[in-house]
Parts: structure tokens; C-alpha cells; sequence
């Protein structure tokens, strides 16, 4: 008995020195982020690390992810609320924005920045809270660096590393915190659904395009600090498969065996169907008439409202849902197309299931998805302004349909991710570990970070060079000059010569 009693302690000694105490700063704000990080908390739980997932609520409508790690949630607060109030309102507007317009970045900037701000400033007033978390002198502070007050909490909470996380592929502002160049000439904006690099306009548009993000949402104090963070963990591969609710199989079976085809169509959580303008609602709703033998299953909020009424009653091969379980449908062999607004997240999905898409981008990260994905040749991008013409919409559809490299290259990327030689979480925990153990490291962070803009560019040498190639050609000028002017002399000495 004593001696399993001493096992069981030696057992109890090794975990807890290879366990890590964890901060995961999970605002909820939208849907996909919350559900990204939630997701890494509950998988460093599973690997025996204590994690504490610190929850300043935005926008009490979504849920913060985590089920398995300790929580502390900060309430939304009564400015925030006032500030998502408004931000109900102008929900619509985001299909009508043009997104490389100054004027709609700006007020998309502000919109975004206010409740992150709003919220912060909650966060911060808690000053026991966060005197007490800085006492727990935490191994590793989880960031996602899109709201900035995660990174800049990390300043007062100090723990030993920091790792900045995004749910999406590295934007322009990581790579200035890797100290890695833009390669603006190939390497698209957030705000480019196509980039022809071969079109000089196109790279104008991508390099305009880079200078709104950077101007309007990134503010450079709080990117000296990420700079120094241990890693960053992208989404721009399946890090995590994210978890949805149990399908129904009865009720979704019986919309699904109507016909031998079904197209999915979700705008995402963030930007609701029901918000389209009704020029896009009634071309949709033409186009679904023009597709008699393929069930439209369309995500929209209120499926009560006159238009879902008016619409179900006219078109047989429609079918309106408040909520869809996305991920299990689109695991469906009857589900052909997904008509999704390009996030990372329905992205991901449709990678790992094998499935073509239509994207239309609305906003943010998303018209760099949906280029991302027309680019291996998974899906159509579609522009959102083309919504209000049922001709394109239709034309757009049919080419997904009906060209079978769509189809056929879609299943070959869900079976390499498939086959991947490891999974995300095991890569997560190993990254999550090694930050906790060594903490960040000199060698990871490249010296381009500390450089300035003269120095970065080598615009002192080329300065040098230039000064140099000027004086050369000048001094060459100046040889050449006096060799045609001895030329000249000598030649007209000889014709003196000869006349005399």
C-alpha cells in the first residue's frame, strides 16, 4: 500500500513540473476568434496545463469557446453596450462599404476600435483582478493580437512569454512584428479578393491597399511590444477543427433528401443574412428559381420575416434557418457549393471537407480568404456588389458547379490535410510548452524589427552608391569632354596645317 501511495505521489511530483500555468486573453467579440482561442484553451487543458481564459464580453451574443479551462469573465460593460447598439443599426451597410474607400476603412476602424477600447478601459478598472493575476506570474499570456488589449495587458501582467495568435493568415502588421518584409509586389492585402502580379494597377491597388490597414488600425507602441512575443499562432492552416453542436439528423435529413443537391448559403455570424439590402434578397431568390433540381439551405436570422415567408411559399427549393450546423453539412455528400462570405473559419471548413465555394467578401480579412481560395482553384469569387444581378450570380454558381476542378481539387486538399504528418494540436502544445519552458528567444526575433527605415532599406549604401555612380559618370563626362575637346584641337591644328 505504501509503496503505491509513493507511486501515485512521484506521478503527482512529474505532472506538476510538467504542468504550465496558462493566460488566454479570449474577447468575445465575434464568433470564429472566441471559438479559436476557446478551442486552445481546452487543448492545453487536455495536455495537463492550468489555463485560465481571462473573457471581457463585447458582444454577449456569442459564446467565449472553452468549456475546460478556469474562467474569469468581465461583464460587458454599460459604454460597450451603448457602442453595440449602434453598431446593430449599421450592420446592412457593410454589404453597400467599399472596402478600399479611405472614408468606409475609417469609419470601420473607429466602429471596431471603440468597443475594443470601450471594453479595455472595463478591463483595466478591475485593478485587483489584475494585480492579483500578475501575482500567478503566469508561464505563457495567449494573445489575439486583432484586439490590441490583450498585448498591451501582457505589459502589466508580465509573464514569462507571450504568444500573439490570429485567426486567419499572418496580415501586413505581423509581419512588421517578424522583422519580415511585406512583398507587397505578390503577397496580397487584407483588402484584395484578386491580385494579378503581372498588372502594375493591381500591385498599386495592393500596396494602397497595405497603407489603410497599417495607417488606420495599428498603432506602433503596441507593436513593439508584440515583437517580442515568444511565437504567434496563425489559422492560415487547420489549427483547430472547430466544434459545432450535434446535427439533427431526422429534420436535417428530411430538407436534405429532397432533391439529390444542396448549396449552403451564410454570410457568417458578424454580418447577418436577414441584413442584406433587398435588391441582393430578391436576386438571390431569382437565382434560386433558376436552380429548380438543387435545395438552397439559406442562414437567415429571422425566418419569420415577410421576405422568408413571401419566398418559401413561391420556391419549394428553399429552406430559411435561424442557425445551421455548418460544419456537419457541409460533411454531407448532397451538399455541392457553399455560398459563405469568405471568413477563415468557413474557409478552413470547407478545406477540410472537400467542398467548392462561391465568396463574396464583405469586409476585413475576408476578400483576402476568398482570393486565397480562388487561387487554388477551391471556389469563385464573387463580388458583393454583384449580388443585386441575378445573371452573374447564377453564371458564378453554374462554373462551380460544372467545372470539375472545383470539385476534384477541393477533395485533394481535404485528403493532405488529411494526411498531414502531424496534427495542430499537437503542434499547438509543443509550441505552448517550449515558450513556457525557455521563454522567448533573442534568435527568433530578427534585428529588422530595430533597425530604422534608412538602415532596413539600405538606403544609406544606396545612398553611398548613387553619390558614387554620380561622380563617376561625371568624372567620365568630364574625361570624355576633354579627350573630344584634344580630338577637336588636333584635328583642326592638322587643317590649318594643311592649308598653309
Amino acid at each position: 500500500m505504501k509503496l503505491i501511495l509513493l507511486l501515485l505521489a512521484l506521478v503527482l511530483c512529474i505532472h506538476n513540473i510538467d504542468s504550465y500555468k496558462i493566460l488566454v486573453y479570449n474577447s468575445v467579440y465575434d464568433h470564429s476568434h472566441s471559438q479559436f482561442l476557446g478551442n486552445i484553451a481546452d487543448i492545453l487543458v487536455e495536455a495537463g496545463h492550468d489555463v485560465t481564459s481571462l473573457i471581457p464580453i463585447i458582444d454577449p451574443r456569442f459564446n467565449h469557446g472553452t468549456e475546460k479551462s478556469k474562467k474569469i469573465v468581465i461583464e460587458q460593460s454599460d459604454e460597450t453596450k451603448k457602442i453595440m447598439i449602434g453598431f446593430g443599426a449599421i450592420r446592412a451597410s457593410y454589404f453597400m462599404n467599399n472596402i478600399l474607400d479611405p472614408s468606409g476603412v475609417y469609419h470601420y476602424r473607429w466602429l471596431l476600435a471603440s468597443h475594443f477600447i470601450s471594453q479595455c478601459r472595463a478591463v483595466l478598472n478591475e485593478t485587483q483582478l489584475l494585480e492579483s493575476l500578475r501575482l500567478e506570474k503566469f508561464d505563457v499570456m495567449i494573445v489575439m493580437n486583432f484586439d490590441m488589449c490583450g498585448v498591451a495587458l501582457s505589459h502589466l501582467l508580465k509573464p514569462r512569454s507571450l504568444i500573439n495568435s490570429v485567426n486567419a493568415y499572418p496580415n501586413s502588421y505581423m509581419f512588421e512584428e517578424f522583422g519580415i518584409p511585406l512583398a507587397l509586389s505578390h503577397n496580397p492585402s487584407s483588402f484584395i479578393p484578386d491580385h494579378d502580379v503581372h498588372s502594375m494597377w493591381s500591385r498599386i491597388r495592393n500596396i494602397y491597399a497595405n497603407i489603410m490597414v497599417h495607417f488606420h488600425f495599428y498603432p506602433r507602441r503596441i507593436l513593439e511590444i508584440s515583437s517580442h512575443a515568444a511565437y504567434t499562432l496563425t489559422n492560415s492552416e487547420p489549427l483547430i477543427d472547430y466544434a459545432t453542436p450535434t446535427l439533427n439528423r431526422i429534420s436535417w435529413n428530411t430538407v436534405l433528401a429532397q432533391r439529390s443537391k444542396a448549396i449552403l448559403i451564410s454570410f457568417g455570424s458578424k454580418v447577418r443574412g436577414v441584413d442584406l439590402p433587398p435588391a441582393f434578397k430578391l436576386s438571390i431568390a431569382t437565382v434560386i428559381d433558376r436552380f429548380p433540381d438543387i435545395t438552397f439551405i439559406w442562414k437567415y436570422e429571422e425566418p419569420e420575416d415577410a421576405f422568408a415567408k413571401e419566398t418559401s411559399t413561391s420556391l419549394p427549393n428553399v429552406h430559411f434557418s435561424a442557425w445551421l450546423p455548418q460544419n456537419d453539412l457541409l460533411n454531407d455528400n448532397r451538399v455541392f457549393a457553399f455560398v459563405t462570405h469568405g471568413g477563415i473559419g468557413s474557409s478552413i471548413e470547407l478545406a477540410l471537407r472537400g467542398k467548392p465555394g462561391i465568396f463574396v467578401p464583405i469586409f476585413g480579412d475576408q476578400p483576402r480568404n476568398a482570393g486565397m481560395m480562388e487561387h487554388n482553384c477551391l471556389g469563385k469569387v464573387l463580388d458583393k456588389f454583384d449580388l443585386a444581378d441575378p445573371d452573374k450570380v447564377e453564371a458564378v454558381i453554374r462554373e462551380v458547379l460544372t467545372d470539375k476542378r472545383y470539385a476534384d481539387n477541393s477533395r485533394k486538399t481535404s485528403a493532405m490535410l488529411a494526411k498531414k504528418p502531424y496534427t495542430p494540436q499537437e503542434l499547438l502544445i509543443k509550441i505552448v510548452e517550449f515558450a513556457a519552458e525557455f521563454g522567448p528567444s533573442k534568435a527568433l526575433r530578427s534585428q529588422s524589427y530595430d533597425m530604422s527605415a534608412v538602415e532596413y532599406h539600405n538606403l544609406d549604401i544606396l545612398a553611398v552608391a548613387t553619390i558614387f555612380l554620380v561622380l563617376l559618370a561625371l568624372s567620365t563626362m568630364l574625361i570624355v569632354k576633354r579627350i573630344l575637346r584634344r580630338l577637336i584641337d588636333a584635328t583642326s591644328i592638322n587643317e590649318k596645317n594643311k592649308t598653309e
